[in-house]
């Protein structure tokens, strides 16, 4: 066989290894310097970590709150729903350009604020340390990676507070918003109210009736008709039609005076929102650099480069004296 001829097998590498091992042992040496210097300039960085639960939206809704008849056990925390609201109310600006003024990120990474461009680099730079992710358990887990141990905790709990604030502003400014719907509809009824009543109590003047003669009221009808004649007749009747429409505006009122009351009461503070399971600690574990790992890794893979590289060296040698034999 010609010492030209190419082949490659594992003694051949082990033997070209051992030809080349000054070069590779000093390449792999200096790369690994190299990253170890680099590592020794990087700062730790830590990652917080915060958990919870979003509450189920039923258990404090008016249906369920006032329901008097067949009660049914409902689970506190939420389904598919109350997680993907809890989830976009999380990752939007609302949230995200809440903790960004709030911790002053933009000075933190020292980003200059004049800059054209600064609040989305600042917000682009945010959002690569800072997640919301699902679970498969249904709920969510947040978390954020930085520098500062205390802050990376403090900026995990405050999203989840924050979080928790902007869901119950959306569920409270909705109650409250059909409240004053009704309340409108309350005033626009006592207004009418006012009328009718002063309108019934002049006809019972005129025409002497002042019995209760309103069909609405069924067993409560009490009229002993003392007059005759055809004026006292169109008297009942028109007393019996205003009264009519009279009491149904007077059940109206409470009626909708109870709706009122009850989306009212859906506006307290005080129901849950979010079940938080695990709040961040101000001493968060480290997330990196791992020197020694990396200073191995790279060692090793510049080793293997080196080797394969003095391969590649060696193959082509044999291939330039093959072609000119």
């Amino acid at each position: 066989m010609s010492n030209t001829e190419f082949k490659f097998d594992l003694f051949e590498l082990i033997r070209i290894g051992v030809k080349w091992k000054k070069q590779i042992l000093w390449f792999s040496f200096l790369m690994s310097l190299a990253v170890a210097v680099f590592f020794l300039f990087k700062k730790n960085y830590y990652k917080a970590y915060g958990s919870f639960y979003p509450a189920s939206a039923v258990t404090s809704a008016r249906v369920n709150l006032f329901k008097e008849e067949n009660p049914e056990w409902i689970d506190i925390f939420g389904e598919e729903n109350e997680v993907d609201h809890a989830y976009v109310v999380g990752m939007s600006e609302n949230c995200v350009g809440y903790l960004i003024r709030k911790f002053n990120i933009a000075q933190h990474y020292g980003i200059d604020t004049n800059a054209p461009n600064a609040p989305l680099k600042t917000y682009k730079r945010f959002l690569k340390n800072f997640s919301i992710t699902r679970s498969g358990f249904k709920h969510l887990e947040v978390c954020f990676i930085d520098e500062d141990q205390e802050l990376a905790g403090k900026v995990v709990n405050e999203s989840m507070l924050r979080i928790e604030s902007l869901l119950r502003d959306l569920y409270g400014n909705s109650s409250k918003q059909v409240a004053q719907a009704i309340d409108i509809q309350i005033d626009s009824i006592q207004k009418d109210l006012v009328v009718y009543t002063d309108s019934l109590s002049r006809m019972r003047v005129q025409y002497g009736i002042y019995d209760i003669v309103s069909p609405g009221r069924k067993n409560l009808i009490i009229s002993g008709a003392k007059g005759s004649g055809t004026l006292y007749a169109e008297g009942i009747e028109r007393v019996q039609n205003v009264e009519e429409i009279k009491d149904r505006m007077v059940m109206d009122v409470g009626k909708y005076t109870t709706l009122s009351n009850q989306f009212k009461t859906l506006t307290f503070r005080g129901f849950a929102i979010l079940h938080i399971i695990q709040w961040a600690s101000p001493f968060s574990p480290k997330e990196g650099p791992y020197r020694i790992l990396g200073v191995l890794l790279t060692g090793i893979g510049s080793f293997l480069f080196a080797l394969f590289l003095a391969l590649a060296i060696e193959s082509y040698r044999k291939l330039k004296l093959k072609l000119q034999e």
